[in-house]
């Protein structure tokens, strides 16, 4: 055992934490990961519209799971409360939704036994505790229920869903960026870092989204600057802000994508998964694994190595299930896109498995803070 992990240990025991897996961090997320490992394979399964399943166990399913994971964590330091249930059989509930939602994949009892319930727990305790600034947020888990069930009668939806995706990750993963970047500043007693308000930002991606002609191709372009800007900062700043900016760095191929599907350079199969592969799931990885990086008493958290791989074949999968699209042996880059990102998620279920049945650490998503004053960017809500 390690120095930093006796030093983890104590710390953990000293605060008296209850076990990481009693916690929306720790189930949910290994539930995504989980979920995410599973997703190349559905083809292999005798599903009435495979197709159809792994949209929705992969926008939905990983998706949704790892939102709700990150919002149940953040609500406890908005509202002073915890959820309103249990958050393991909540877990279940989730889980045994998204089963059925497999073998029940032409149907929608399975999703509103589900999911509804669980969206109505996110949301619940931001509604109590009046912090009406928040329930846009608290609300994504229900607005993905609403989400889904359209594809039954929009099919064509789907490809839509992930630029909705993306703009999400632009907005909370910028928010993220900012925040955890202002305190790794305030911890080697650096100068705030002057940035423009984030809804420039958000404005020129709306525009850049709804609009397909020249005006919105040229805000795609600033937003993709925005973006390349935004990371600059926190990528000197730590390990863990450097993989956190690089899954937030996903939006650029993924923005670069949909400019290029306008123009015909490539086809909307190619912009959607490279939205969904190299912009989505980066972007939850960075933030999952935070949960279980290394830390020690008034340390910055650091990857560890699986979590580097992981992100690093999340990647080389997105390559990969590209090339398949193109003329030539598409089965073996269905293969290596397949294996490479299932095996990534592996990985960090891994570790992620290893630290449920440990006291969860404090804060989850970031290090003990360095002593400071209030600041309206820091991230409080992973108390």
């Amino acid at each position: 055992m390690s120095v930093s992990d006796v030093i983890e240990r104590a710390s953990n025991a000293r605060a008296g934490r209850s076990l990481l897996i009693f916690h929306p961090a720790g189930a949910f997320f290994a539930l995504a990961a989980v979920m995410a490992a599973v997703l190349p394979w559905l083809w292999l399964f005798p599903l009435n519209d495979a197709r159809l399943t792994h949209v929705r166990l992969g926008l939905f399913g990983f998706g949704g799971m790892a939102i709700c994971g990150y919002i149940m964590t953040a609500q406890l330091a908005w509202t002073g409360r915890p959820i309103s249930a249990p958050v393991l059989p909540v877990a279940v509930l989730a889980l045994g939704g998204r089963l059925a939602c497999l073998v029940f994949s032409e149907d929608l009892w399975p999703l509103y036994l589900s999911s509804l319930p669980v969206g109505f727990v996110v949301l619940w305790p931001v509604l109590r505790a009046r912090r009406w600034d928040k329930v846009p947020l608290a609300m994504v888990p229900l607005t993905l229920v609403v989400a889904e069930s359209m594809l039954f009668a929009r099919s064509d939806l789907a490809g839509v869903f992930p630029l909705a995706i993306a703009a999400l990750v632009f907005l909370v993963g910028g928010r993220l960026v900012r925040a955890f970047a202002a305190e790794a500043r305030r911890r080697r007693g650096l100068g705030a870092q002057p940035r423009p308000p984030l809804w420039v930002g958000t404005v020129l991606l709306g525009v850049g989204l709804l609009h397909e002609g020249e005006m919105g191709a040229f805000a795609l372009f600033a937003a993709i600057f925005w973006v390349a800007v935004g990371c600059l900062d926190g990528f000197r700043l730590g390990q863990a802000n450097r993989m956190l900016c690089l899954g937030y760095a996903g939006l650029v191929p993924g923005l670069l994508a949909t400019l290029a599907a306008r123009s015909g350079l490539v086809s909307q199969m190619v912009q959607v998964h490279v939205l969904t592969m190299a912009t989505m799931g980066p972007m939850i990885l960075a933030i999952v694994a935070r949960v279980t990086m290394r830390r020690s008493t008034g340390a910055e958290l650091v990857p560890r190595r699986r979590h580097w791989c992981a992100l690093a074949l999340v990647f080389c999968a997105a390559v990969a299930r590209c090339l398949a699209i193109w003329p030539g042996p598409a089965t073996i880059w269905l293969s290596v896109a397949g294996l490479g990102w299932s095996t990534a998620w592996i990985l960090v279920f891994s570790v992620h498995m290893k630290a449920l049945l440990k006291p969860a650490p404090f804060p989850l998503l970031s290090a003990e803070r360095a002593p400071r004053t209030k600041h309206p960017h820091t991230p409080q809500e992973f108390s």
